[in-house]
């Protein structure tokens, strides 16, 4: 007797669909187990006590591959903060370093000298302002007093009769104007240094070191000094270094057609300040090592690192990124370290972010699980900002030194290099990345760039385009 119960007829898969299910099955089962064996990296947010500065610091993977080089990035987000207490106005201590040797005679002083007229239009009542200038010599051309409308005057008369002429002590211009802010602190003002320069010093003491070292005492004097490198001839080595030694930004002035609105970040910089003196600090895990942070100098410290990256400004947003070396000799979990801040407030007060973990990692004996680990967001970040603005300065180099063919093979050595990373990471190479290697080898292999006036200004304007995207939020 047949059943009286109805049934229902399950479906018969072809085998080729069967065989497509089972492969699908498997991979998403091996996907998951690299996800287990990856982690997913938590990003350290760290606040100070009185919420004058945020960090957040973010991999861009989660793994490094065993016998490789460890190389990993990490994202350095620093915050000041923008609440109406910290973002009260703070007035401006501003000295102004000029160059009026014999070397900037014709357009480097008329640059230099409209330089300082936008700088002294910048300020605003219950700010200070002095000029020092120097050739052979260093002198006092306005003695820090507070700007008024009869100061002004003063100040105008003062800078209209400076003319270049002489020998380039530069040693002894910064030497005065560190005297000055030195020998007149104003507890609550934000004092400045921006030095208007060509770069090439030729008296006193002109070595690199010993004009580094002048230059880093802002840092001790709790002060920025920023480096304005004027015209197409002046030195990029000398005035980068002075910037970097001095916690400050590094501009490229050509001409006085690029002059409008440059400093706007300077002035919001000292008048907004919430943390001064900002310095961070890394205590590697053993094995690991910082390579390099955004560019800054890295000095050593009790068996880590730390670097200056100046002062932070309220809602201000600096990204950095740190590069590390992970070990990679045996699989498993892989710690980075430590990082920690330590800031100045407006007030003179020292203040402290305690020390944090990194990041962990993985080290992974699959390449399939190494690129699995990319985060897509951050790497991209981190190749258009770390990885081509290091490049922009390599090239910078080559520029410079009129070596365009060597320039030309380093983009293309480098395309290929990223690209075949991407493409395993990302399954595609990065359009913008791309255009923008595509761009700078149209620049570099011009036949207009051969010209030594040409060649100068690429060059310069390469190195302080390759610092800025190393050093995101520097500059408004």
């Amino acid at each position: 007797m047949a059943d009286p119960t109805p049934r229902t007829r399950r479906p018969v898969l072809p085998r080729a669909a069967l065989l497509a299910l089972l492969l699908a099955a498997t991979l998403a089962a091996g996907a998951a187990a690299r996800r287990v064996a990856v982690p997913d990296p938590t990003p350290p947010r760290i606040t100070g006590a009185n919420g004058a500065v945020a960090l957040t610091a973010e991999l861009d993977r989660s793994a490094v591959l065993r016998g490789s080089d460890g190389l990993v990035r990490m994202e350095l987000v620093l915050r000041g903060a923008a609440g109406a207490q910290q973002a009260a106005r703070v007035p401006t201590d501003l000295v102004v370093v000029l160059d009026r040797s014999g070397s900037m005679d014709g357009a480097p002083i008329a640059t230099a000298l409209a330089a300082v007229r936008e700088l002294v239009a910048g300020l605003a009542d219950g700010d200070r302002f002095a000029l020092v200038s120097y050739a052979s010599d260093a002198r006092i051309d306005i003695p820090l007093e507070a700007a008024s409308g009869a100061a002004r005057e003063r100040w105008e008369s003062a800078i209209a009769a400076i003319a270049a002429d002489g020998g380039t002590n530069t040693a002894g211009g910064l030497d005065l104007g560190h005297a000055l802010l030195a020998g007149a602190p104003r507890r609550g003002a934000v004092p400045r240094v921006v030095v208007l320069s060509d770069g090439h010093a030729n008296e006193g003491d002109y070595s690199l070191e010993g004009l580094r070292t002048r230059a880093s005492r802002a840092r001790a004097g709790e002060y920025v000094l920023s480096a304005v490198g004027i015209g197409d001839g002046f030195d990029e080595t000398v005035m980068s270094a002075l910037a970097d030694a001095g916690t400050g930004n590094f501009y490229y002035l050509p001409d006085v057609e690029k002059l409008a609105g440059i400093f706007a970040d300077e002035f919001a910089a000292a008048r907004e300040t919430v943390v001064r003196a900002l310095a961070v600090r890394i205590a590697p895990a053993a094995g690991v090592v910082v390579a390099s942070a955004g560019g800054y100098p890295l000095e050593a410290e009790n068996g880590g690192v730390r670097f200056h990256p100046g002062d932070l400004f309220a809602g201000q947003e600096r990204r950095i990124w740190l590069t590390l070396h992970a070990p990679t000799s045996a699989t498993g979990d892989v710690d980075l370290g430590e990082l920690s801040l330590d800031y100045a407030t407006p007030d003179g007060y020292r203040a402290q972010l305690a020390a944090t973990h990194l990041p962990r990692l993985a080290c992974v004996a699959r390449e399939d699980d190494y690129y699995a680990s990319f985060d897509s967001e951050r790497y991209q970040r981190a190749e258009l900002r770390e990885s081509v603005g290091a490049l922009k300065q390599r090239v910078a180099e080559k520029v410079a030194a009129g070596q365009h063919e060597e320039a030309v093979a380093e983009l293309n050595a480098y395309q290929s290099r990223s690209g075949s990373e991407q493409l395993r990471a990302l399954g595609y190479a990065i359009p913008d990345q791309e255009r923008l290697v595509n761009e700078l080898r149209a620049q570099v292999s011009s036949p207009a760039a051969a010209a030594p006036e040409a060649r100068a200004r690429l060059g310069k304007q390469l190195l302080e385009s390759g610092r800025d995207d190393q050093r995101a939020g520097a500059k408004r």
